[in-house]
């Protein structure tokens, strides 16, 4: 019977391969190696993300420079100090963003406990140098102001990100939930100390929305949130100012000319800047709404007055399309690490701003906790800027639903627990191509 031979070209029929024909090299130029570079690109970034971003630092800068006038021309005889400091620290931000979004987000994880034991330590560091009329808060270096509770939010993040990924198919043991829990806890205890209530309870709700997102027992997520509302309870009846807030969030008008001046003046402000504003600089000129601490944490109420309704909505819709696409971006991520940071990023800017804008509301009690990207601040828009960056860098990799795969933990170990499952772990081109862990 015979058969046909499919014959290999190039290959002459007695078996012998003829050897191929190479092409002649040629010298690498520097312009072909440039070229070479520049032809290497990751895939792109959300851009529903960036553009939010920077519509929202653009609007903090313009709004520094608007509302601290007067102050800047006081304390340094020149009114646009501030403004331009916070411009300076923005073009920083914009440089830091644009690097860690190009990076590969995996590169953090070998650094994410080391950087949490600087936060601790800066945090540490601030207990011995009192600054801001007695609370310590800031270190200060020269000019620069650095507040170590920024950071620590952050390195929270990127701690819990990688230490509960790392161990995320051992969730309902011991040696898994105490470390995470010690760490949340120790980044909320130090920040309470220093006193700052309002930035400890930023920490401690995303830290606790990590560990309910990395699928722990809802046992250990309840349980350690109530001792920690507790804990806040107890440090608001022992200070006074603090009992205060809370007494004229309940009834504001109590002590319209004491403690409840800043919450009716920015109120005022809202009022006053109906659905169009009084046009940009305006609050001011003779005639404006004196708003203490307006460039800080009181800036959404000069929105409201120099932007109108129109101003508020869109800083509010821009706030929300930037939680949604980063859940989106968190849902498809490539990698468990790369869910679960995300998600601590977008808990952590949102939920901090919608606080912000609740106090200016009147709908929280006054907790001095800033407007991400808005308020006057140097290190916070930096830190704040650069965790965009790793968002955009997680964005980069998202994948679609069919497209199933992925490193670390398995998606639906948290069901087994007792606890929230994630979603679906997916690899990316640029993920580790390591076997999934069982």
């Amino acid at each position: 019977m015979s058969r046909v031979v499919r014959r290999v070209a190039g290959t002459p029929f007695g078996g012998v391969r003829l050897s191929p024909q190479r092409e002649p090299r040629t010298a690498l130029s520097p312009q072909r190696v440039i070229a070479s570079i520049l032809r290497v690109q990751r895939p792109p970034l959300d851009q529903w993300i960036l553009l939010p971003a920077l519509f929202l630092v653009a609007i903090g800068v313009l709004m520094v420079f608007s509302s601290s006038a007067l102050n800047s021309l006081a304390a340094t005889d020149d009114p646009y100090f501030m403004g331009w400091r916070q411009a300076l620290f923005a073009a920083c931000g914009l440089g830091s963003m644009a690097l860690l979004s190009q990076w590969d987000y995996r590169r953090w994880r070998s650094l994410s406990t080391p950087l949490l034991f600087v936060a601790l330590g800066l945090l540490c560091a601030v207990m011995v140098l009192p600054t801001e009329q007695g609370f310590r808060r800031a270190l200060t270096v020269g000019p620069i102001s650095i507040h170590a509770a920024e950071v620590a939010k952050l390195a929270l993040i990127l701690f819990l990100a990688d230490f509960l990924s790392r161990r995320g198919h051992a969730m309902a043991e011991q040696s898994t939930l105490l470390p995470a829990l010690l760490a949340i806890g120790l980044s909320f205890g130090l920040v309470l100390i220093e006193p700052d209530l309002g930035t400890a309870t930023v920490i401690a709700g995303v830290g606790f929305a990590v560990f309910f997102c990395a699928g722990a027992p809802l046992r250990w997520v309840f349980g350690p949130a109530a001792l920690a509302v507790a804990v806040g309870l107890i440090g608001i009846s022992l200070r006074e100012y603090q009992a205060a807030r809370l007494g004229n969030w309940m009834d504001p008008f109590s002590d319209p000319m004491g403690d409840s001046y800043q919450t009716l003046q920015g109120l005022i402000a809202i009022a006053v800047g109906g659905p169009l504003g009084t046009g940009i600089g305006t609050s001011q000129q003779l005639g404006g709404v004196i708003i203490p601490y307006a460039w800080n944490d009181y800036i959404f109420a000069v929105v409201g007055e120099e932007f109108g309704a129109l101003g508020t909505t869109t800083v509010i819709l821009a706030f929300l399309l930037l939680a949604v696409r980063g859940l989106r971006v968190a849902r498809r991520a490539p990698d468990t690490f790369g869910a679960l940071l995300a998600t601590g990023i977008v808990v952590w800017i949102c939920g901090q701003a919608f606080m912000n804008i609740g106090v200016v509301l009147a709908l929280l009690p006054v907790t001095g906790v800033p407007l991400p990207l808005l308020s006057q601040g140097g290190s916070s828009l930096l830190v704040l800027m650069s965790a965009i960056g790793l968002l955009l860098s997680v964005s980069r990799e998202t994948m679609g639903s069919k497209e199933i795969g992925g490193n670390d933990a398995r998606s639906d170990r948290g069901r087994r627990n007792g606890g929230t499952p994630l979603p679906g772990i997916r690899r990316g081109p640029y993920a580790p191509t390591a076997t999934p862990r069982r």
